[in-house]
């Protein structure tokens, strides 16, 4: 809990806002433990929480994150549609522009204000009339938005695959090699190695998932990533159980 702590002091978001999204979370859990037919003084007992306040927040509209990233999906279509070159396409203009490209995924926003953000980031080069791809995946600026919903959408799902193997003995792919008492150069290369080899495990998954044929239409979604984390920077308390 401490690193939500920590983001939550740092992005402004006070503990009466957070707490109540954690209500939220608690009775859903346990509605979902009961398959919906769960009844207040039930999920109480089950909670903690006040049937009175359960009342209350059941008959409440749930808050929902967006699940649509549609800067990434714009990258994701022009880096795999052969309509879009990656080495370069005309800003304004029809089939082939990035005009176009824009509003195949989103109509009600200005193709120019797609751009700008993609600019800004890096991801992507104006040059004359033309713009070009400079990565194949959008990554968002530090602590805008989009990053905190990459955040929420990546760690939800790897949390959701390690509770998942241990609550319901499901045998999800997850885990790690972690060593201590490293030099900083040790540690160094180690990164690089990891990210070198992630970078192209994920990109010919992308490429897979892709060439599946549009008939493939099932209910089931996946994620896949990795995390490399460096404690050099963090104090280590000794004392810390």
């Amino acid at each position: 809990m401490r690193p939500l702590a920590r983001l939550a002091v740092q992005k402004g978001w006070l503990f009466p806002v957070v707490e109540r999204r954690l209500r939220y979370a608690y009775i859903e859990a346990a509605e979902r433990l009961d398959h919906g037919t769960a009844t207040d003084s039930k999920i109480s007992i089950k909670t903690g929480l006040q049937r009175r306040d359960i009342a209350k927040l059941r008959g409440e509209d749930v808050p929902t994150q967006s699940k649509r990233q549609p800067l990434a999906e714009i990258i994701a279509l022009w880096w795999n549609d052969p309509a879009y070159d990656p080495k370069g396409i005309p800003i304004q203009g029809g089939d082939g522009s990035f005009t176009s490209l824009a509003r195949c995924i989103r109509k009600d926003v200005h193709p120019r204000t797609f751009l700008d953000i993609l600019i800004e980031t890096g991801t992507v080069s104006e040059t004359g009339e033309k713009v070009s791809l400079n990565a194949r995946s959008y990554q968002p600026a530090a602590g805008s938005d989009d990053q905190l919903a990459y955040l929420a959408d990546n760690v939800g799902d790897h949390l959701e695959t390690a509770v998942s193997n241990v609550v319901d003995a499901a045998k999800n792919y997850d885990m790690g090699v972690h060593y201590e008492g490293l030099s900083v150069n040790a540690v160094t290369q180690l990164d690089q190695h990891f990210r070198s080899r992630m970078r192209q495990t994920l990109e010919e998954m992308d490429t897979m998932a892709q060439e599946f044929p549009a008939s493939e239409d099932g209910p089931h979604r996946f994620r896949a990533g990795g995390y490399f984390f460096d404690d050099r920077d963090r104090k280590v308390n000794s004392d810390d159980p």
